[in-house]
């Protein structure tokens, strides 16, 4: 198996486009989390989300810088990037990404895998169908909607630099951004593939989104004017997720060629684990069974015990039952659990939903290039079952060698990567 180096990083987040304004923003401890503007709220028990700020300028700017690409389904690119905002998060992540790793083109010896969640097709534009049976016009204008997969981001990624060996979308739930960077570095490391680009992009910022997750009872409720943050993961006072959205997208090769090539190296993959407990649609295993064996199956690959693990970025949702569970599994694993710092990345970003597990990487490399673990802003006093050594309020210095990072989805996937820094 070769070393596999991430060599490009690209974000969008609430704090902007680009990784500069999303490390320091984190590592100042900033809030992301402001009342949604996207759309009129009232009526919904939630206000408040992980906003990507000038949506229109970003669209403006990438129609521009892509030129005359179109997007599919007979849509411009124009007409694609507004109808879904996230398809411009991954474009301008992607773009990022790519040129920070100096490339120009793909070619057959490239892999792209990016993770999504599912998107929301109105069946009431089909029954505007020219032919289309009367009756079953009827039945489909009174509003309903389908959830389909996702895949035109990959579409216009490849129209721009070149048709990839294999191009992916996964659309596994809050897993699917570690899952798609984690089985691209696996095709890399095994020599499948000489180039990855992989990350994760989306977003739920819309009424079905934050009333699906409300209905579900994992949304914090909160006022327009109630200050920030709502979104306090492990903390005694935690009411629930505050939906984000962006975007994250790296460029992974084999550490030896990097090395030769003069790339800037953000830090190795060291491993990935997964596994799938199947408990519950919605809820996770009680016992946190699916979540301590994706953790173990990364340590395992690695050849690490837990006691060589220096940082772990906790999937921290801010839920009533996902916070305890997985402070549940860290205590089980990693006896040192005392003097292990936890950073709980979504109190500042929102959870991001399949786009959660790429960025929280992100701020696993960040850790490495700051020297700085980057601190649970909304947490005061963790509550039952949640106590972990939490780093609260600022930053944490840091100059481990090692970090793991979870991230855990619907329908009980669970997913963990390995991070080493290197020198």
């Amino acid at each position: 198996m070769r070393r596999v180096a991430v060599t490009g990083l690209g974000i969008v987040s609430p704090f902007g486009r680009g990784r500069r304004v999303f490390f320091d923003s984190i590592a100042a401890g900033l809030g992301g989390l402001k009342p949604v503007t996207r759309f009129d709220t009232a009526g919904l028990p939630a206000h408040w989300a992980g906003e990507v700020p000038r949506t229109d300028e970003l669209i403006k700017e990438l129609t521009d810088s892509y030129g005359c690409v179109s997007g599919t389904g007979g849509l411009s690119l124009e007409q694609t990037l507004d109808r879904d905002i996230k398809i411009a998060f991954a474009l301008a992540a992607a773009e990022e990404a790519v040129e920070e790793a100096g490339l120009k083109s793909f070619d057959r010896k490239t892999l792209i895998h990016l993770g999504v969640s599912l998107e929301t097709f109105s069946l009431a534009a089909v029954g505007s169908i020219k032919g289309l049976d009367p009756l079953a016009t009827q039945k489909l204008m009174v509003g309903a909607s389908l959830r389909i997969p996702l895949d035109r981001a990959v579409s216009l990624i490849e129209a721009r630099y070149g048709r990839a060996g294999l191009s992916l979308t996964n659309c596994s739930a809050c897993a699917a951004g570690l899952e798609a960077l984690g089985q691209a570095y696996r095709a890399v490391a095994g020599g499948e593939f000489e180039l990855a680009v992989a990350g994760a992009f989306d977003s739920l910022i819309n009424p079905l989104g934050l009333g699906g997750f409300y209905l579900l009872g994992a949304l914090a409720e909160g006022e327009p004017e109630e200050p920030w943050p709502l979104c306090r993961p492990f903390d005694v006072q935690r009411r629930g997720l505050v939906m984000g959205e962006g975007a994250a997208v790296m460029v992974l090769e084999p550490l030896e060629k990097a090395r030769a090539c003069g790339r800037k190296i953000y830090g190795e993959i060291l491993s990935y684990g997964a596994s799938l407990d199947a408990y519950s649609l919605s809820a996770p295993d009680p016992a946190g069974s699916g979540a301590f064996r994706a953790m173990e199956a990364a340590l395992s690959a690695a050849k690490l015990s837990p006691l060589e693990v220096d940082h772990l970025n906790a999937h921290g949702t801010g839920t009533v039952l996902n916070d305890p569970i997985e402070a549940g599994a860290v205590r089980r694993l990693f006896p040192n659990w005392p003097q292990l710092p936890v950073a709980a990345v979504k109190s500042m970003t929102g959870h991001a939903i399949a786009a959660a597990g790429a960025l929280e990487a992100a701020a696993c490399l960040f850790a490495f290039e700051r020297n700085l673990i980057p601190p649970n802003v909304g947490l005061e006093t963790a509550g039952p079952g949640c106590e972990l050594f939490h780093v609260q309020d600022i930053g944490q210095p840091f100059s481990g060698s090692v970090i793991l990072t979870n991230s855990f989805g619907f329908g009980g996937q669970n997913a963990a990567m390995t991070f080493r820094r290197v020198i």
